[in-house]
């Protein structure tokens, strides 16, 4: 590296603190801009992969994690007839792969923790509401109260999907609310539900059920429900028993589990977007996680893709100077991330829509791919988030902390 910058980060989901502690521990003097009034324990459960947790590890991070998350060996996916459609364990692609079932906030936690301790100064309840430019073209960043900040060497933005900064950053963007949703769960895991399994069933395109396991020194389980995002509105006037036989009957091992939720305030919804970009970067200025590509959760890739981003331009600012470094970072994430926007789209309307033909395509056609394992582990990798196209994959060296006898 040969100069040390003054970076402002807008936004402490995933992507923002961990690009924070790269970069303060590189030398950089960082802010860390977040519009919440202070640290919240919210979000639901998800699914690190190998990806995310070689990032992790790079970051040295892997071992204040362990007590909070639960092993995950595979992802289940049958039919409410109970057919097989998806049997990914990961061990067919290293022994020493698995995902980890964790909490969003707990993930937060150990992020902030560490940003902390590198130095990076970090500013809640700070709403940015505008981007201007110094005489010299630094982005200079002013809040809901009239203050100024900055100017700063380079801006990056990662206030996720509903990102407010986006659009002033001078690098285009499509952006699009998918019809479909999601109502999440948490409760104490029963022990109907293996604690390593990820656990999916479906009915018809409009019929989805999942069950994480979901860690911390609780044992929880996270339970996820499909639903139109304009029948939200209904559901919660509805009968809550009307809503869980419906679940019952996709899952009949859930009863017990279900008894946990006494109300819909128990129950929290999630609206997911699209963002399409063709490059992550413009003037002094590079986007990360879900403010630069959110995409369904269908595959669930948004911290892991977050956590390459962050890694991948920390590596970049290293290596070259900053407007190339920029340059790079785009160059080096084009492949990855377009494989994965491209399969989450064309798998989502497989489980999530009204188009109900393609679920009679899904339950012929996947217990096939199940079957055949080339396929099987091109799923797997597909899963674990090291794929770039249909056959090929990540380079070792893109994968930070890989397993030298993984295969993602």
């Amino acid at each position: 590296m040969s100069a040390s910058f003054r970076i402002g980060i807008i936004g402490s989901g995933t992507a923002g603190p961990a690009a924070a502690i790269f970069l303060a521990r590189a030398g950089h003097e960082v802010t860390l801009f977040e519009r919440a009034e202070k640290k919240l324990s919210v979000g639901a459960g998800f699914l690190l992969q190998p990806t995310g947790l070689a990032v992790l590890h790079q970051l040295g991070l892997s071992e204040a994690l362990l007590p909070h998350i639960v092993p995950i060996s595979k992802l289940y996916c049958r039919t409410h007839s109970g057919r097989v459609l998806l049997n990914l364990p990961y061990s067919e692609l290293g022994q020493d792969l698995y995902g980890a079932g964790t909490h969003r906030a707990t993930l937060l936690d150990v992020l902030l923790s560490a940003a902390e301790s590198a130095g990076v100064a970090i500013h809640w309840n700070t709403e940015m509401r505008r981007l201007s430019r110094a005489p010299s073209e630094r982005p200079v960043l002013h809040d809901q109260s009239g203050q100024t900040h900055g100017p700063y060497d380079l801006l990056l933005i990662c206030d996720g999907a509903h990102s407010t900064m986006r659009e002033q950053s001078g690098v285009p963007a499509k952006v699009s609310r998918y019809p479909w949703g999601a109502l999440w769960f948490m409760g104490k895991r029963t022990p109907e539900f293996d604690p390593q399994v990820l656990w999916q069933c479906v009915g018809s395109t409009r019929e989805l059920n999942g069950y994480l396991p979901t860690g911390t020194r609780d044992d929880l389980l996270s339970l996820f429900w499909s639903i139109r995002i304009d029948q939200i509105p209904a559901w919660r006037e509805g009968s809550l028993d009307h809503w869980k036989q419906q679940v019952l009957r996709l899952t009949p091992q859930a009863e017990s589990f279900l008894n946990q939720i006494e109300s819909h305030q128990q129950i929290a919804t999630a609206v997911y977007h699209d963002v399409r970009m063709k490059q992550w970067h413009g003037n002094r200025v590079a986007l990360l996680g879900d403010a630069a590509h959110a995409l369904s959760p269908q595959l669930g890739q948004g911290v892991n893709l977050a956590l390459m981003d962050a890694a991948c331009l920390a590596e970049t600012l290293q290596q070259h100077p900053l407007e190339d470094a920029l340059d790079q970072y785009s160059k080096r994430r084009r492949q990855h991330l377009r494989f994965y926007q491209f399969a989450t789209r064309w798998t989502t309307p497989l489980f999530q829509s009204d188009w109900l033909p393609l679920g009679w395509i899904r339950d012929a056609v996947f217990p096939i791919v199940n079957a055949l394992p080339v396929l099987r582990r091109e799923m797997t990798a597909t899963m674990a988030g090291g794929k770039t196209g249909p056959f090929s994959r990540l380079p070792q060296a893109q994968i930070p902390g890989r397993p030298p006898e993984s295969r993602l």
